[in-house]
């Protein structure tokens, strides 16, 4: 019951930051134009630079008290959250001092910016180191909420703060300040209330009141946090090489195209992101419990399940996505450019979202080094990949980089996760519960791309083939991969109804 209701409160969670990014930016592109827009992509791009200095905290702190409240210490728990509250804030310092100090220069050498005056780039490039310290113990509050089963609480904080955010900034956009400043101030300021809200809910949940500082006791994580770390900043370099070298390989109105079709993409993470927030904390409490019967139950289902749903969107972006793009930008010339972006992201997003599985299943098993070791090599894959793509071909180039990388995840961490953690999640789980839901999405939605093409129906008909595509994928996924029987045992688990013995995960 807490398994189900996790993940769809982190489900609703990413539904609603996708809509609200969605929904503004239409807005945002009116207001402040593309070369503004591009700014805030490049505040996303630094975010996740900066990222690299939580080595490793977050999730740590999430496998901690997990495990603590297995094996009753609580106590010690708690003492490592109020320990870390002290260094992140000390971090969120320098992150805002290192920022502002390097803004003009940013401003002046790295981003290409033609409309805006190098100043106002300098001023919003200062502004994002304010309201990155601002936003980083975020992800630390957020974590002990993880880890403390109460991912709920967390997910309801960040909609709301989220939701007030976005109608705040639209109003002082539309009525007030129209300046990339005052975007920057406004979210400052929200994400100071969210990091707030979030230590007052991750106190109370652990138990912190009271709880001694011990800095000593970061010795003891010591191991985990900093294979995580290495983990971070091969991560990071994995993920945003292709922005960096983009932005400072084009214009800054065609990375913000870039950006566009990355904030398309994002749409996949509706169900990646709260997966692994609601599947950590539970295999690592069934591993340090020895319930590999259940462990190996809920990854075989919950792969299929999952895989089923991720395949089915990726696909409808995949196939319909310049009908989609009209729809929603009302300008042909911005969707011919962005729909291959999408597509080719979207295969490769895809195929790395299924890999959240084996990369959960490692990290809960106390084995980051694996989780180290395979985002090296698709580093060192990525890396020249991406700058040889992206320097001949622009912004296509690094699509097509994502979906070569997806191809290469899925090989090497099944191979990987099966061979040094759990057998059965090697090849026999890619081909059960992996590939069976890849045939069973694709197939209807090349059948609806084809109907699309041959009828020659506008955007708003296409859209609604390719959506009832999606459906028949998730139809036909379920029936091929789930005796009936054993589907109504995961919609009994998923509803919080008893299960047979040897799976009951609550």
């Amino acid at each position: 019951m807490r398994l189900a209701r996790n993940m769809a409160a982190g489900m609703a969670n990413s539904v609603v930051l996708v809509l609200i990014n969605l929904i503004a930016l239409p807005f945002y592109l009116r207001f402040l134009g593309m070369e503004a827009y591009g700014l805030i992509g490049f505040y996303a791009t630094l975010q996740a630079v900066l990222q690299v200095l939580d080595l490793g905290l977050a999730p740590t702190v999430s496998r901690e008290i997990a495990h603590g409240a297995e094996t009753g210490q609580q106590r010690r728990s708690a003492s490592l959250l109020r320990t870390l509250g002290v260094v992140y804030v000390g971090v969120a310092v320098a992150i805002a001092a290192i920022v502002a100090s390097i803004a003009p220069w940013i401003g002046a050498h790295w981003l290409q910016a033609k409309a805006l005056p190098e100043a106002t780039v300098a001023q919003a490039v200062a502004l994002m180191g304010v309201n990155l310290a601002c936003r980083w113990p975020i992800s630390l509050y957020h974590g002990a909420l993880v880890g403390a089963h109460r991912l709920a609480r967390s997910a309801a904080t960040s909609m709301t703060i989220n939701i007030l955010a976005a109608i705040t900034t639209l109003s002082v956009l539309a009525w007030g300040v129209r300046s990339i400043q005052a975007f920057f101030v406004v979210q400052a300021g929200f994400g100071l209330l969210q990091a707030i809200v979030l230590r007052v809910l991750a106190r109370r949940a652990v138990g912190e009141r009271g709880a001694p500082y011990d800095f000593g006791d970061l010795k003891r994580v010591g191991h985990f946090s900093a294979w995580m770390g290495g983990v971070a900043i091969g991560g990071l370099l994995l993920t945003q090489v292709d922005k960096l070298v983009l932005s400072r390989t084009l214009d800054l109105a065609t990375f913000g195209h870039y950006v566009l079709a990355t904030l398309v993409v994002s749409g996949l993470q509706v169900l990646t992101t709260p997966l692994f927030s609601a599947l950590f904390p539970k295999l690592s409490a069934l591993l340090a419990r020895g319930d590999i019967v259940s462990l190996e139950y809920l990854y075989d289902a919950g792969t299929r399940l999952f895989a089923t749903a991720l395949f089915a969107i990726a696909f409808l972006l995949v196939f319909q996505v310049g009908a989609l793009l009209d729809i929603w930008l009302r300008n042909p010339a911005l969707s011919a450019d962005v729909a291959p972006l999408v597509a080719w992201m979207a295969i490769g997003m895809s195929l790395s979202g299924i890999m959240y599985f084996p990369y959960t299943l490692q990290l809960a098993a106390g084995k980051p080094r694996l989780a180290f070791f395979t985002t090296l090599v698709l580093l060192l894959v990525m890396l020249p990949l991406v700058i040889l793509l992206a320097v001949r071909f622009g912004a296509r180039g690094g699509a097509w980089a994502w979906a070569i990388l997806g191809v290469l995840h899925v090989l090497l961490g099944t191979w990987l996760t099966g061979r040094k953690v759990m057998a059965f999640a090697g090849w026999p789980w890619l081909t059960r519960n992996v590939v069976v839901p890849f045939m069973a999405t694709l197939l209807p939605a090349l059948l609806g791309a084809w109907i699309c093409r041959t009828l020659a129906v506008g955007p708003w008909v296409a859209a609604g083939i390719g959506g009832l595509a999606a459906l028949a994928g998730i139809g036909l996924g379920v029936a091929g991969t789930f005796a009936p029987r054993e589907f109504r045992r995961v919609i009994d688990m998923a509803l919080g109804r008893p299960t047979p013995a040897g799976h009951g995960l609550s």
